[in-house]
């Protein structure tokens, strides 16, 4: 009986995130375009944040959860899309070099979604450094993981430019306050829906 009550909230905290997410990068979209500038954000944070997303999406996609425990990746993707295009587009133009990065990452993306990856094994010094009771990795895991690692590699980019800086440039606060909202709902909802330790990374 007491099941009941949480999961009634956790889908609707699960579709109030999706909701949010299809608004939480506008903050950061208007203020690139009311300035007509990208100054102070990192194409690599941002190339980063959109391959995550990209990878995300590959990872649930296959594997039929519910949409309201996973579905914000998608709108999150379609606006990492577009920075990272409004990104390319106000630094110097859709060179090359921007079809080559998204070009891979679409790759990447595919490669992960069909699950062709054939699983690997990681050297026993790093499972034991990491903890690790197996050292066997697959695809999905992958998958999984890869999301969080890029996530965390890719803040630092930005981090150094804006030491660098000594400002923030075009960076919009509220688009972060409101990712660390969604990522702390998002990790209630996952675990009162989700059977899937990997979702949680």
């Amino acid at each position: 009986e007491t099941e009941c009550p949480k999961v009634l909230v956790s889908k609707a905290i699960g579709y109030a995130v999706i909701v949010g997410s299809a608004l939480v990068k506008l903050p950061q979209i208007l203020k690139i375009h009311r300035a007509g500038s990208v100054a102070g954000i990192s194409h690599a944070s941002v190339l980063f944040e959109f391959v995550a997303t990209l990878v995300n999406v590959s990872y649930f996609l296959p594997l039929g959860y519910p949409f309201s425990t996973w579905g914000e990746n998608a709108f999150l993707l379609a606006q990492n899309s577009a920075l990272y295009i409004l990104h390319a587009h106000m630094s110097g133009g859709l060179r090359a070099s921007f079809l080559l990065e998204a070009s891979a990452a679409c790759a990447s993306g595919y490669v992960l979604y069909r699950r062709l990856v054939p699983d690997f094994v990681l050297p026993a010094a790093a499972c034991g450094a990491l903890g690790l009771r197996r050292c066997t990795v697959s695809c999905e895991e992958l998958a999984g993981t890869l999301p969080m690692l890029l996530g965390l590699v890719g803040r630092l980019p930005q981090i150094a430019q804006n030491l660098r800086q000594r400002h923030t440039g075009e960076l919009a606060f509220i688009t972060y306050l409101l990712n660390v909202a969604g990522a702390g709902a998002r990790l209630f909802t996952t675990l009162q829906e989700l059977d899937d330790p990997i979702a949680l990374a």
